[in-house]
């Protein structure tokens, strides 16, 4: 069957806002973006599968799968989200999942075929694999595209733009502060943003609080949702610190968090 979807927004539900850190309330890595067309997951760390359920997201239908770069608090479940998709569908589908990752993913599936078996990454469906490099525009569904844009983080990382029916959403994966996205991510509506540090850490290819700020500021992004944090501050004061350079709308980011675009 193919499915027809009815929202008519971009709608984010954070599956995981945290870090490779175990932490009770916060998964690594994971967003789940439903438009009126397409329900795109962004990366997969550790907890992210059953977050799918948990938080009533449509994963059944997942449409499309980005991969920001490979480390495993970004991957982590890859296997176990295509292995439901095998065997737990609750009904049958046809319709087409695509997998979206930087150069090296070829890598990454056939370690993952080596120790799981072929069958997991063959599903009872179409399947497609699309590589993807900073520049490119794919063009998803009627009216929705994506874009990517190279980060300072490890030699694949990507930043991903949704623009779907007039509206942008960003996600900058893992990344340090650069000018480049800070074009690239000009007049976004909403940016999912790592913001990992107090201050900046030598050697840690990593937003702090500083450079995010200088980040969304000179993007000019009308909401700022921080994840990927290894700090513990209280809301009040993230939002102070942030605030002092950021006159955008400022959200801390929290698992099962839904918001519309």
């Amino acid at each position: 069957m193919l499915w027809c979807f009815t929202i008519n927004c971009m709608k984010l539900t954070i599956l995981g806002s945290g870090t490779l850190i175990p932490n009770g309330k916060k998964n690594s890595a994971g967003f789940f973006v439903e438009t009126s067309n397409a329900r795109i997951m962004l990366d997969c760390g550790a907890g992210t599968l059953h977050a799918l359920a948990r938080f009533g997201v449509e994963w059944q239908s997942l449409t499309h799968l980005f991969l920001s770069h490979f480390h495993v608090d970004h991957i982590g479940e890859l296997a176990s989200l295509f292995f439901a998709l095998r065997y737990g569908l609750s009904r049958e589908r046809q319709q087409p999942l695509m997998l979206i990752a930087p150069q090296g993913i070829d890598r990454i599936l056939e370690c993952l075929k080596q120790a799981f078996g072929e069958k997991i990454f063959n599903p009872p469906f179409p399947f497609q694999q699309r590589v993807v490099a900073a520049g490119d525009t794919l063009q998803i569904a009627d009216d929705c595209h994506l874009t990517f844009a190279k980060t300072p983080h490890t030699d694949e990382s990507l930043a991903i733009k949704i623009i779907s029916e007039g509206k942008t959403l960003g996600y900058t994966g893992d990344t340090d502060f650069s000018e480049s996205l800070m074009r690239f991510f000009h007049h976004t509506d909403l940016l999912i943003s790592e913001c990992a540090y107090l201050e900046p850490q030598a050697g840690k290819k990593h937003l702090s609080i500083t450079d995010l700020g200088k980040l969304a500021m000179g993007s000019e992004v009308n909401q700022l949702v921080i994840t990927h944090t290894y700090f513990n501050l209280p809301e009040a004061e993230i939002q102070q610190r942030l605030g002092a350079i950021f006159t955008g709308e400022i959200i801390i980011g929290s698992d099962g968090l839904s918001l519309e675009v």
